[in-house]
């Protein structure tokens, strides 16, 4: 699948598209959030994972950088496929393998897979993950991450510090990932 069935991705890496812009394709997607900086907290979070992904017809999933949202001189994002059938150190090994490329400066990063009706936003302002996915899909990834409502809630304090400076942007988040309390 193309990333840009989920994804809007830009071409062009001085108009990068990263929140509080809606990075996500489908407008019809339910939107939570966790606490961002890895897309995995542990082991557990990462069988969930793969067991949910596994249950929706994917055999891997893909993990790309937002390049215009990276501060890089590279002109290439850097790209990983993970194979479903990998155990957790696997997918940590391979998660490293970002890190002499990317060195984890700033970094944004796609999530998705083959299924066009799911993708996972980590960004790096505001410092969470958003995952974007169909309302019969919204229940999985709740279990997955532990999520109550959206995750709103329990961010929403977090986020608006992150936005201090411009609450304008705080409010645009809001309105572009259908943020109102839900839990």
């Amino acid at each position: 699948m193309d990333i840009d069935e989920v994804f809007k991705v830009a071409k062009d890496k001085q108009k990068v598209i990263c929140p509080p812009e809606q990075v996500f394709v489908r407008q019809d997607y339910d939107y939570l959030l966790t606490d961002g900086g890895d897309l995995i907290g542990d082991e557990d979070e990462y069988n969930r994972l793969r067991t949910t992904l596994k249950n929706i017809g994917e055999t891997e999933f893909y993990i790309q950088e937002n390049l215009g949202a990276t501060i890089t001189d590279r002109n290439e994002p850097c790209k990983i496929t993970i194979d479903l059938t990998s155990d957790y150190n696997e997918f940590k090994e391979k998660v490293r393998s970002f890190d002499a490329p990317v060195a984890w400066h700033i970094n944004h990063f796609f999530i998705y897979g083959k299924n066009k009706d799911w993708g996972i936003y980590i960004a790096e302002f505001p410092t969470i993950n958003i995952i974007g996915c169909d309302s019969q899909l919204a229940d999985k990834f709740r279990q997955v991450f532990s999520i109550s409502g959206n995750g709103f809630a329990e961010l929403k304090e977090f986020i608006a510090s992150e936005f201090q400076s411009n609450p304008d942007l705080l409010e645009k988040f809001e309105i572009n990932y259908k943020l109102e309390d839900k839990d």
